[in-house]
């Protein structure tokens, strides 16, 4: 995974904004899924909260859509490599 490094004097596009809050929703409906009854901010909770079945299902290895739909999340924002090592890490408990 290549991450760009954004310098704070370098404006942020567009496109990578929306790309940092997606994975902001993720991580949320990641901890969420984790554990149920964790607050998290108010910017993030109803997205994050809705992504939540597809995350338990992706985590718990399922390979039906609700999962992939989970998987095609991370990927559109840049957070592959996270939710699969999300899912490595519940198995190898």
């Amino acid at each position: 995974m290549t991450t760009k490094i954004t310098l704070p004097c370098e404006p942020e596009t567009q496109a990578a904004a929306g790309e940092r809050a997606d994975r902001a929703v993720l991580y949320g409906a990641v901890l969420a899924a984790q554990r149920p009854n964790v607050r998290l901010k108010p910017a993030i909770a109803a997205p994050a909260l809705a992504l939540v079945p597809a995350v338990r299902a992706f985590l718990s290895g399922d390979e039906e859509a609700l999962a992939a739909a989970a998987l095609a999340y991370a990927r559109a924002c840049g957070a592959e490599d996270f939710l699969l090592a999300k899912r490595a890490a519940q198995h190898a408990k």
